[in-house]
């Protein structure tokens, strides 16, 4: 297997001043690149969480744990605000995984984004589902996209709640250890014990290059299907426009799956994280890259992929 360069990519980042840690780089199921700026420890991946949260969706699926076309103001009635808005009715378990709940605005965020809102851990009400049901839902569900960490904990409160497992723990068995992944921490909230989901997880380069490499086999590893590969086919593709007129680069607005961004070249989407924690799938490519960063350039990280791994992944296709 010829390995990758990453010589230029090593340049361009550190030209650009971006402040990478780590990159590893798989094609046909091998490592054949990587670089350390530091030693290489397990680390909090943000929001690369919710694509795991993606994938414990379809296995809670195929297991008939939940379905997609289930509302949470059925599932949790005793939650729901006095007259409730008839698009909160509306809600579903899908509109949640694809940002699309009709909100337009950035529930649960670790930090306030709006003066007298409160950031998810300064709230004084430990209910988190209950506490995002009292937002106004200006956008029939399932047509308009913001961002927001209310779908991915909605999950997870809702697998713990009907397998009696937390989140993190009914992976274990079905996705963390088949893939060499001991002992992960994941982040908890603040009451019930429930798995953090939208965020909080931690873990190494290698750990989540192995993750990369699973969407890559389409949920397949070592000869077991751990994940349905039809899901992991609809979870990654285009669902929804992410396109809402914020001046982002392409990468930013290219569409959203299921807990996962497309990108805009290649037919490639990828798991990312605040502050530049990356996984980015190429499967014209059979390839993927993991980065862990702190930085916030994320079109130049991107950038920097495409114009020095992508090609030699081309070549070698």
């Amino acid at each position: 297997m010829k390995r990758i360069n990453l010589e230029g990519y090593i340049h361009d980042i550190i030209q650009r001043k971006i402040t990478t840690y780590h990159v590893e780089v798989r094609q046909h199921g091998e490592v054949v690149g990587k670089f350390d700026w530091r030693d290489n420890r397990r680390d909090n991946i943000h929001s690369v969480s919710k694509s795991f949260v993606s994938m414990a969706v379809g296995i809670a699926v195929h297991e008939g744990v939940l379905r997609l076309d289930e509302k949470p103001a059925e599932i949790w009635p005793e939650k729901l605000p006095r007259n409730p808005a008839p698009n909160l009715l509306k809600m579903t378990v899908r509109d949640a995984i694809m940002m699309a709940c009709g909100h337009d605005y950035f529930i649960l965020e670790g930090y306030s984004g709006k003066p007298g809102v409160p950031g998810r851990d300064e709230l004084e009400n430990d209910d988190w589902i209950q506490y995002a049901m009292t937002f106004d839902v200006p956008y029939t569900p399932g047509t308009y996209w913001k961002y927001n960490n209310f779908g991915p904990y909605l999950c997870s409160v809702l697998i713990q709640d009907r397998t009696g497992q937390r989140l993190r723990d009914y992976l274990m068995p079905r996705l963390f250890q088949p893939l060499g992944i001991r002992n992960p921490q994941w982040f908890e909230a603040a009451a019930g014990g429930y798995t953090l989901g939208c965020g909080g997880l931690h873990l190494s380069t290698a750990e989540l290059s192995r993750f990369g490499q699973l969407l890559v086999n389409k949920g397949e590893w070592e000869g077991q299907q751990l994940i349905p590969a039809a899901w992991v086919e609809e979870a990654t593709a285009f669902q929804i426009s992410n396109d809402v007129g914020d001046p982002v680069g392409p990468d930013k607005k290219a569409g959203y799956g299921y807990f996962f961004w497309r990108c805009a070249r290649d037919n490639a989407y990828r798991g990312y994280g605040w502050g530049g924690q990356y996984v980015i799938v190429l499967p014209e490519q059979d390839a993927c890259v993991a980065i862990m960063s702190h930085d916030f350039d994320d079109q130049g990280i991107m950038d920097c992929v495409w114009d020095n791994i992508v090609p030699q992944l081309k070549e070698n296709a």
